[in-house]
């Protein structure tokens, strides 16, 4: 059967030759005039002129996370691709568009989706997503890894929910360091009473399918509970959910989560139960020099761009100088696992000094560094802090190339001089480097 490929967005963006070449491709085209088909289709295409037309966000929202979502942009915007996928597409390209490697993606994004079932796939996506993690550990965060980790399970699975608890044996909570699933946000506490199939997947240390919540208790072969072993102990549980639309997890799959987990696990350094999302400064801008000097080097060998972000956050909470301290800490602990839930992979964050937090950008010019820092601006402002009251943020950027900096150092002086201009602003407090 045809791969069905729906067209959305402006006709008039679409490269030269668009649909000659999809047709010829083997797609079957699908106009978004057309009325709704059954089956849905196996891929989105969307075309629009640039990353600022509004439709953007929009379409991408009305897609949801199925089907592969790829967007092509007519203009020659280099930050247009990481637009886009900061908005949640699953591919971008900008013109100038080579029309055999579109059609050549598209394939590729509708193969992966539709043979998670095939255990020749299933061993591919294995030794990818182990060269991931492998990969991870060498420059991120160990609690990174494991965001990393389930961001992607939940995409090569097709998952609705992907959460990752450390559990502590006598603790009656389990602690959700890696989440997907917007009822559990990343870095609460569960109720392991309301879930007896995590407390018998750490029993018998085997995967445990739990009850379908629409089900009458019934349980379901979409939703399991899996162990990850360590010695003799099981300091964390793996829960995933499969969408309704696809076929139930099979017994591979839960073994390849289960051995993923266990790598990301073990990358905590024996400290699972008590990890913390907070970093020692020195370890913080260790880090950040480290990543920093890599994004430097790199954009200056393939002239690329790269931005350097300060985020500040202020705590303005009653109450007398202790209170205000823990205060300002829970935020800062909160406003960490939603960046670093918020972020791509390949971004950085780091806790900078005092209260601002240094996030590193890779491939984003000055107007893409804007757009994502006003979207972390608005998420992080619907953070549920009650009763820490609501922080202000503010930022500063600046984006290389540029000609002040002729080494990472110089990128400091003036990120931390545009933090000081975005806090003396009255709107939206983003101080950029002109």
């Amino acid at each position: 059967m045809r791969p069905r490929l729906r067209l959305e967005g402006d006709a008039a963006a679409r490269p030269p030759g668009l649909e000659r070449a999809l047709t010829r491709a083997g797609f079957q085209l699908i106009e978004a005039l057309a009325p709704p088909a059954s089956p849905p289709p196996d891929a989105l295409l969307i075309t629009l002129s640039d990353s600022h037309d509004h439709r953007l966000s929009g379409l991408l929202d009305a897609a949801g996370a199925e089907p592969p979502r790829i967007v092509v942009f007519a203009a020659q915007d280099p930050d247009a691709a990481a637009a886009a996928l900061n908005l949640g597409a699953d591919d971008a390209l900008a013109a100038p568009v080579h029309l055999p490697d579109l059609c050549a993606r598209l394939h590729a994004w509708i193969r992966d989706r539709q043979s998670p079932r095939r255990t020749p796939y299933e061993s591919e996506v294995r030794e990818t997503l182990r060269d991931l993690v492998a990969e991870a550990r060498t420059m991120l965060q160990p609690e990174e890894i494991v965001v990393a980790l389930v961001r992607r399970l939940s995409r090569a699975f097709a998952l609705a929910q992907c959460s990752f608890v450390i559990t502590t044996p006598g603790e009656a909570e389990g602690r959700v360091l890696g989440d997907l699933a917007p009822h559990l946000p990343g870095g609460v506490r569960m109720d392991l009473a309301q879930y007896p199939e995590i407390a018998e997947a750490i029993r018998t240390r085997r995967p445990v399918a739990m009850a379908d919540p629409h089900g009458n208790g019934r349980r379901s072969p979409s939703l399991f509970a899996i162990p990850v072993l360590r010695d003799d102990t099981v300091p964390a549980v793996l829960l995933l959910r499969r969408r309704e639309s696809h076929p139930p997890l099979s017994p591979a799959q839960l073994e390849m989560a289960a051995s993923l987990a266990q790598v990301a696990e073990q990358a905590l350094d024996d400290t699972v139960a008590q990890v913390s999302v907070d970093r020692q400064p020195a370890a913080g801008i260790a880090g950040l020099d480290r990543r920093l000097l890599e994004e430097f080097e790199r954009a200056r060998r393939y002239s690329l761009s790269f931005s350097l972000v300060l985020l500040g956050v202020e705590v303005t909470s009653p109450g007398n100088g202790r209170a205000v301290a823990d205060t300002g800490e829970q935020v800062q602990r909160e406003v960490g696992v939603r960046l670093r839930r918020e972020l791509r992979l390949s971004d950085f964050v780091a806790r900078y000094a005092g209260d601002d937090f240094a996030i590193v950008l890779p491939e984003t010019g000055p107007e893409g560094a804007h757009r994502s820092v006003a979207r972390m601006r608005e998420r992080l402002a619907a953070l549920p802090l009650e009763p820490a009251g609501r922080p202000i943020f503010s930022a500063g950027i600046v984006s290389y190339p540029h000609s002040a900096v002729t080494e990472p150092d110089d990128l400091f002086a003036l990120v931390e001089a545009a933090l000081m201009r975005g806090k003396a602003q009255s709107g939206d407090r983003i101080g950029q480097v002109d």
